[in-house]
């Protein structure tokens, strides 16, 4: 007679059907967890410093890279603040009936130049800081726009339209010496944009200015003390326009070149030293933002303005490759700053702290209107958690899926042990 030897439990390791089950819910969850570490290396790479449900545009770095200038609409007017570059610290510079735009920063950090004025006739003005004492630097009677200060602190850039012809000038601070630099830049009797589209660029010692041609095509430098040797700094692009110049902490020449075709568009920047006859190096190249963009003295930051979120708003992007990869996703999600939420202000308020157009509110007993909830740190603003109620606000959906697998695995790890337990004792 033949003593029976120890039971084989094939069942345990549940044959064919368990063992692709394995396979595939470890390849599943390979492919979660590898998409979830992506985007949490990304957190942060593009973050959104406003959020006011109004048009806040035209973004200035200061000198040291701490703070930010720009506009924002109020009142039929825009309005100049300076913040913090992580979105705190507001402060409101320009108020009332002025409207005043395209701020940019003097080199100490004192001051900021505007141009200021009407739809029909803009001067250029300047602005303290610490005492907010405004000084109207030009009186030509034109439409005055997109200042930029010298090196030194001592002239300013900007450009002039008038009857029918758009150039670049300089003065004084103190609004001596008004010198036309080219003559006829821009003109519309030959169908050319007679309204500037970004401020001229100082080289860092001041004596060379670049600027955008008439066309918006392609990137010049001149002299800045009188206009001449004007000189053609752009390598040429026969698939995009070229514009946008600012000179880089190291002395190079940064351009942006946009690329706006029939189904597909895209930006590049490119930086290059002028006269050194050598191709350009690309900063960034294939993103999905348009310029015009700022770079942050130590030149690790982008700062631009965008309605990637649905209204116009500024965002500080890393230069780093998951900046880079974020900036070339149409839609890129990106995370409110921390500190505008930790300083109470909420998306969907204006800076005035009232709602805006299209703001939802609720009525308050005092007949006022409560504000829209802050939206949660960390959160991107174009993810569906928090607005539809599916998720709780932070909690990624690849989180969510990589739990769901883990209990179904469990179930499933489960269900064989007990089987395995059951047929043990049988077998006794």
């Amino acid at each position: 007679m033949t003593t029976p030897g120890p039971v084989r439990d094939v069942h345990f390791s549940g044959g064919p059907l368990v063992m692709l089950f394995r396979i595939w819910a470890l390849g599943v969850g390979l492919a979660l967890a590898t998409v979830q570490v992506a985007l949490a290396a990304g957190a942060g790479a593009i973050l959104q410093v406003t959020a006011d449900g109004t048009s806040s545009v035209r973004p200035s770095w200061s000198p040291d890279g701490t703070h930010i200038a720009f506009q924002t609409s109020e009142q039929n007017a825009y309005h100049v603040y300076t913040m913090a570059a992580d979105g705190s610290d507001r402060q409101l510079v320009t108020q009332g009936g002025n409207d005043d735009r395209h701020p940019t920063w003097s080199p100490d950090g004192s001051a900021l130049a505007v141009d200021t004025g009407t739809e029909l006739k803009r001067e250029i003005a300047t602005i303290d800081l610490k005492s907010g004492t405004r000084t109207v630097v030009t009186n030509i009677g034109g439409f005055a726009s997109f200042p930029t200060w010298s090196p030194d602190g001592s002239r300013l850039s900007f450009f002039m339209y008038q009857n029918g012809a758009l150039d670049l000038w300089t003065v004084n601070k103190d609004g001596t010496r008004a010198l036309q630099m080219t003559q006829t830049l821009a003109s519309e009797n030959k169908s050319q944009c007679t309204f500037a589209c970004h401020g001229a660029a100082w080289s860092p010692d001041g004596a060379r200015l670049a600027y955008a041609d008439g066309d918006q095509k392609n990137v010049y430098t001149m002299r800045s003390d009188d206009g001449t040797d004007q000189q053609k700094a752009s390598v040429d692009d026969p698939t995009g326009r070229s514009h946008f110049p600012e000179y880089l902490a190291d002395g190079r020449l940064a351009y942006v070149t946009e690329h706006i075709n029939p189904g597909q568009s895209w930006t590049d920047i490119w930086a290059l030293t002028p006269g050194a006859n050598q191709p350009p190096t690309a900063l960034l190249q294939d993103i999905q933002v348009q310029g015009p963009f700022e770079i942050s003295p130590d030149g690790q930051k982008l700062l631009f303005a965008s309605p990637r979120n649905g209204n116009f708003d500024i965002y500080v992007a890393t230069m780093d490759q998951a900046g880079q990869d974020a900036l070339k996703t149409l839609s890129a999600q990106t995370d409110l700053s921390p500190a505008l939420v930790n300083a109470g202000h909420p998306a969907g308020l204006s800076t005035t702290g009232q709602p805006t157009a299209g703001t939802v509110t609720s009525s308050s007993p005092a007949g006022g209107n409560a504000a829209a909830a802050p939206v949660a740190a960390g959160v991107p603003q174009n993810a569906s958690s928090g607005e539809n109620g599916m998720l709780p606000a932070g909690l990624s959906p690849y989180i969510v899926a990589l739990a769901a697998l883990a209990v179904v695995w469990a179930v499933v790890e489960g269900v064989m042990i007990a089987r395995r337990r059951t047929r043990k004792r049988g077998s006794r």
